[in-house]
């Protein structure tokens, strides 16, 4: 292998690790985490309630998301919710029942089809209105 070849390699492996390291776009993470938000306040257990309900209040308040804007996500949240596919661990407690996961569900909700749908239209229209 030649020189100019291995520059070559080397460059795009330096290119793919700065886009790797680039990240998500602050609207991305924010939408996402509002899909995930949304999700915990929807949760029987207060804590995750609490938790979620901080988390959406941080996106529309604190960095000033419109909630008419995010309205898409989260109605496309409570649609997966209502499909009731919690996914559930083995309790070695208690054999017999299993032990709903809900931060699992919730952390992984944005790759939901409909859920992902509505996050890919929201960050749309925020791009279009900057």
């Amino acid at each position: 292998m030649t020189m100019s070849r291995y520059l070559l390699i080397l460059l795009a492996c330096l290119t793919a690790s700065a886009a790797l390291a680039a990240g998500r776009s602050e609207a991305q993470r924010d939408v996402e985490g509002y899909a995930v938000a949304t999700c915990l306040v929807a949760q029987d257990q207060p804590y995750l309630k609490e938790q979620g309900y901080g988390w959406g209040e941080t996106i529309v308040q604190g960095r000033g998301r419109d909630p008419e804007m995010l309205a898409p996500v989260k109605a496309a949240v409570m649609a997966a919710l209502a499909k009731g596919d919690m996914p559930v661990a083995r309790d070695e407690g208690n054999p017999q029942q299993g032990k709903a996961l809900p931060v699992l569900y919730c952390g992984e909700i944005i790759d939901k089809p409909g859920v992902r749908a509505a996050i890919t239209q929201v960050l749309a229209k925020l791009g279009k209105g900057r």
